[in-house]
């Protein structure tokens, strides 16, 4: 019954109907070649509902203290009903990928039970091909996305014919817990007292390289959001990225960064919305180290870089020079501080965009950023899950208050692959993102190539 760190409960504090704080990872399989896909699915699912030794953050669930309902704390639910949490269906349709992705964005916008522990994990049969899907959704609060996909890619493994698999909620061998934040003793208090994060923040004003928070231009990002969603998500040969990373001297990520920056620049101007100021993302940067006292799995714990994407003009080259320039510039700065001045230096960083978040109140002077850009790498190798093999994995983040567009990049098995969730009614026809995307690589790599 431990009382809920700040930054986790500020995902919950912040979650209203229309704007629920949850993530995603949604994974694409392929049965054993030897065994028949509806028998196997069938199969699979009833060793879900049977895998009920949970983890601990799977157990819990919140709520307030009697003494102090303005405190949060976690609790364990026993017993926990996995049939309310692992659930079946099958796609409508031609079982088309698109069908796939409709039904993860209605999942998307629908709010967890704060009644029970904060999760689902949903098995979409019937998907083209003879394959299946999983949707891992998960409250925010009780895990990032960093968190989520050591759940889901450690309950995998690189043999197929390995068959001692567990479901990614399933509790493994028992390992000594490690203290968290608040138990550890960590405390944000005595740097803030120290001043260590506005003396931070004054030397990123101090620095060309670094962009400072509420330079952010108005847009259509940065509106309220409803409860409808939409996810659109593809992937691009990871080889192509690595290429232009090479000749400009940046790394794939720099490319990916990029990339969204020039799609958004396209995305907006056909909608007549393109800002003359360059969209700003915050681009989180996760702050778990050896040794940091910080638990592995659960709760949040990232840091907060923000990057101009360039927006305000149209050579690819330029865009990427400078992304390359101010991550470079990021990460030397980040390397020199301590996790606890990171997250303290974040906190002020995302200050805005928090009061949003808690209040609703989306009509500010400035905001902090326009957007967030996750990275969240996977193993470059395939894998699997008792034979069937993970063919594809599409990450699909949160969206909030004033932040109606979330992308999130997945490297996995030489692909790169962009998830994209957005505001229904904010950002229409969300899928010719994709299509920017590409047009925003090709432009790169006839830049760079001449």
């Amino acid at each position: 019954m431990n009382n809920i760190a700040i930054g986790d409960a500020m995902f919950l504090l912040g979650e209203a109907a229309g704007r629920p704080a949850q993530v995603i990872t949604l994974q694409l399989y392929r049965p054993p070649v030897d065994a028949d896909p509806q028998e196997w699915v069938t199969s699979y699912f009833q060793q879900l509902l049977a895998s009920d030794d949970l983890k601990t953050v799977f157990k819990r669930r919140p709520a307030r203290r009697l003494l102090s309902p303005s405190t949060l704390r976690w609790i364990d639910d026993e017993p926990v009903e996995l049939d309310h949490h692992v659930r079946h269906s099958a796609l409508p349709g031609h079982g088309r990928v698109r069908e796939l992705l409709e039904a993860v964005s209605v999942q998307h916008g629908v709010q967890l039970d704060r009644r029970r522990p904060l999760w689902e994990f949903h098995v979409f049969e019937g998907l083209e091909g003879g394959r299946f899907a999983t949707a891992f959704k998960t409250h925010h609060a009780i895990a990032d996305g960093m968190s989520l996909a050591k759940h889901v890619l450690g309950s995998l493994t690189p043999d197929p014919d390995d068959r001692s698999c567990l479901p990614p909620w399933a509790a493994g061998p028992k390992r000594p817990r490690r203290a968290s934040v608040a138990a550890s003793g960590l405390s944000l208090a005595p740097v803030l007292r120290g001043a260590t994060a506005v003396k931070s923040l004054i030397e990123m004003g101090r620095d060309d390289s670094a962009t400072v928070p509420f330079e952010a231009p108005p847009s259509p990002l940065n509106v309220k959001v409803g409860g409808a969603r939409r996810f659109a998500g593809d992937q691009w040969p990871l080889e192509r990225l690595k290429t232009v990373a090479n000749v400009v001297g940046g790394t794939v990520n720099d490319v990916g960064l990029a990339m969204a920056g020039g799609a958004l620049r396209a995305y907006l101007d056909e909608l007549g919305s393109l800002p003359d100021r360059s969209l700003i993302a915050m681009v989180p940067v996760s702050v778990r180290r050896e040794g940091d006292g910080i638990p592995e799995g659960e709760g949040n714990a990232f840091g907060a870089m923000l990057c101009d994407l360039g927006t305000n003009h149209d050579d690819p080259v330029a865009r990427v020079d400078s992304i390359r320039g101010q991550t470079r510039a990021a990460k030397e700065r980040f390397a020199k501080m301590s996790a606890a001045e990171i997250l303290a230096v974040s906190k002020l960083i995302m200050g805005g965009a928090i009061v949003s978040s808690l209040t609703g109140i989306t009509a500010l002077p400035r905001h902090p950023f326009n957007l967030i850009i996750s990275n969240v790498p996977a193993p470059n190798q395939p894998l699997y899950y008792n034979g069937a093999q993970m063919t594809d994995i599409y990450p699909v983040s949160m969206i909030s208050e004033a932040q109606a567009m979330n992308i999130t990049l997945t490297r996995y098995d030489n692909q790169m692959t962009f998830g994209i969730v957005g505001d229904r009614k904010a950002l229409p026809h969300l899928q010719r993102m994709l299509i920017h995307l590409d047009g925003a690589l090709e432009a790169l790599e006839k830049a760079v190539a001449r």
